[in-house]
């Protein structure tokens, strides 16, 4: 299976779509490109990837202030 994950900055979300499977549909740029703006997206806003594993890493990060030095 393939998803296509975009990181929309106009909408401040990150989005995962599975890539039906299609006899002889090998995605492409321009036809993902065409499919996400199909459902709304604004590709000068996004940036996508296609990849095969579905699993999302999400972790909190700790912050540690570092001390400025001059």
């Amino acid at each position: 299976m393939k998803c296509i994950t975009v990181l929309d900055f106009e909408a401040g979300k990150v989005f995962q779509y599975e890539v039906m499977r299609q006899d002889g549909w090998n995605p492409e740029c321009e036809s993902i490109e065409e499919f996400l703006s199909s459902i709304g997206h604004n590709l000068a806003n996004c940036e996508w990837m296609v990849h095969n594993d579905s699993n999302i890493v999400s972790r909190k990060a700790q912050w540690t202030r570092f001390p400025i030095t001059n």
